[in-house]
């Protein structure tokens, strides 16, 4: 470590200075709201949520009982879904905690629109949270320079989370409804295509900034039913005593041991 340097233009810079630099550009890639790297292709897929944040960070986020999830949907405009309104529905979903008191499993979630669907190999309907958007992006802004809420469509927000210990690892197990496509025009507008769903961590500002534009909904055809609903309340809740990041404390460690070499 004595020995490492970093080139610029020519000339060095101090080891301490290279590795203060490596810290902060490592904590910066944490930052919530995050887009998540692990997509859900063809209708189910495993989200390694550690991949793009740090156990601090999703401790913080959800000091509030609740993790918001904002989704991109990237589905067929084949009629009668359309670009300005598509759709699909979930099955299931599941966030798996490991900790270091255990594993912790939460599968209660809510959407602002329900539907009346007809599953794959069924003749009943039943009722199942969906999600709306649309092709490209849509005309909203990010409370960070770091993500792109035009790029989103819609909210997931998973409920009743509670856990003890220090997190070790987080999943979300998402799978999306295999519907009765024949049956009529809501089942083969809630139908998924080959693409890929995307997901991002958000922040509650952006949560209900999405929820408010209610994209898709205006576009979806008249023969397509659902129900449009809010939390109690309205708006999501805003997280309660939500511990600082971590990160803004590691950015100051590699400055404390440069002066202390320096001193030397």
């Amino acid at each position: 470590m004595e020995r490492l340097i970093t080139k610029w233009r020519g000339g060095a810079w101090p080891a301490g200075l290279a590795l203060l630099c490596l810290v902060l550009a490592a904590t910066a890639r944490a930052e919530i709201p995050t887009v998540l790297t692990d997509t859900v292709k063809s209708g189910s897929g495993t989200i390694d949520v550690m991949k793009d944040v740090t156990a601090a960070e999703l401790e913080a986020a959800l000091s509030s009982g609740t993790l918001l999830l904002a989704a991109d949907l990237n589905e067929t405009s084949s009629a009668p879904e359309s670009p300005t309104s598509q759709g699909v529905a979930i099955e299931e979903l599941e966030l798996i905690l490991t900790t270091t008191e255990g594993t912790f499993t939460f599968s209660t979630f809510y959407t602002n629109t329900t539907a009346l669907i007809v599953p794959e190999g069924s003749t009943a309907a039943t009722e199942y949270y969906t999600l709306f958007g649309q092709t490209g992006s849509n005309e909203l802004t990010s409370s960070t320079s770091t993500f792109d809420l035009s790029q989103m469509d819609d909210v997931i927000e998973i409920q009743n989370i509670s856990y003890t210990g220090e997190i070790l690892d987080a999943q979300i197990n998402i799978k999306l409804l295999d519907t009765a496509v024949k049956t009529g025009d809501t089942e083969q507008f809630f139908d998924y295509s080959a693409g890929f769903e995307e997901f991002a961590i958000v922040l509650v500002q952006d949560a209900n900034t999405l929820d408010s534009a209610n994209i898709g909904l205006a576009d979806a055809p008249s023969t397509v039913t659902y129900t449009a609903s809010t939390p109690s309340g309205g708006d999501i809740a805003a997280p309660s005593g939500a511990p600082e990041p971590h990160w803004l404390l590691l950015g100051a460690i590699p400055a404390v041991l440069l002066a202390r070499r320096q001193r030397r």
